[in-house]
């Protein structure tokens, strides 16, 4: 009986120091993908040119504010981009660049601003992580600023910075920041590359966390339901909202159909992993990974 309780007592410890996932962003469709996030590239300045194959060429991959890339294409090239694969400490599959290698030099000025996200009322030990790392050696290290808004996705709204990094090591981290404050609010998270004249920066594995709440993703799930997944080729959206439209994306945030039906035919295309996002009436949205057999 003493064995019983000592054992009742620590599940009820670890269902209590449990973390459920709010939000969740990894590239790799864990989570709403580079369509629903907002990008700013404030600077409009010019990412240096390869001057040899693989020199400076990954730098002018960075054709965005921040781009989705592959590592495994990275890894690959031939000759390798400079300073790889230093920095890629526990990322993979899919990273978001940034760079701050200009011609003419500059200061980056770039943003990558998170979709709204809901942390629930009594949520407790709130944490946001997410892993980065500068691309290159010890002598081109990232500086950038994460910040929180409540109240908007422009530019202007983020004036709370929630921390200030500067010499992102090349080797990698994982960084951590206590949310608990904004228990009950609707915050949007944005990411702002502010280097001068060094190299490119990898952001991965960005996560809202918090103790015994259902997520974001339950939330929705219990409101809108798409089906059947994966599918040969028509998708249902079952849901008691108006759909205001319906985006199939690919990995990479190309758009590739559009409709406003709660019926979505993708039986032309190949098979793999996609992103279907439903745009509501009420200005809601709802994301989720679609595979196609």
């Amino acid at each position: 009986m003493k064995k019983l309780l000592l054992f009742a007592l620590f599940i009820g410890l670890a269902k209590t120091n449990a973390q459920t996932t709010i939000f969740q962003e990894n590239w790799d469709g864990q989570g709403p993908g580079i369509s629903a996030w907002t990008l700013y590239n404030v600077d409009n300045l010019t990412p240096v040119a390869p001057t040899t194959p693989g020199g400076g060429a990954l730098s002018a991959l960075i054709t965005n504010a921040w781009n989705v890339l592959s590592l495994a294409n990275i890894q690959s090239a031939t000759p390798t981009y400079t300073g790889y694969p230093a920095g890629a400490t526990g990322m993979s599959g899919n990273i978001i660049a940034s760079n701050s290698w200009y011609n003419p030099v500059g200061t980056a000025n770039d943003w990558l601003v998170s979709p709204q996200i809901s942390i629930p009322t009594g949520a407790t030990n709130v944490n946001l992580t997410w892993s980065a790392t500068s691309m290159g050696d010890a002598s081109f290290l990232e500086d950038y600023k994460v910040y929180v808004s409540t109240t908007g996705n422009q530019v202007a709204n983020f004036t709370t910075v929630l921390k200030d990094v500067q010499n992102q090591p090349s080797t990698g981290s994982t960084h951590t920041v206590d949310m608990t404050s904004y228990a009950g609010q609707n915050v949007r998270i944005a990411f702002r590359n502010d280097s001068n004249d060094q190299y490119v920066m990898f952001l991965d594995n960005i996560r809202i966390a918090a103790n015994n709440v259902l997520s974001t993703d339950e939330v929705l799930k219990s409101q809108t339901t798409i089906f059947p997944n994966p599918t040969k080729g028509e998708i249902n959206i079952k849901t008691d909202k108006k759909i205001k439209s319906s985006t199939v994306f690919d990995l990479s945030g190309k758009a590739l159909l559009q409709t406003n039906s709660e019926k979505v035919n993708i039986s032309s295309f190949t098979k793999g992993t996609y992103l279907l996002k439903v745009e509501f009436a009420d200005g809601s949205t709802k994301t989720e990974k679609v595979i196609k057999d």
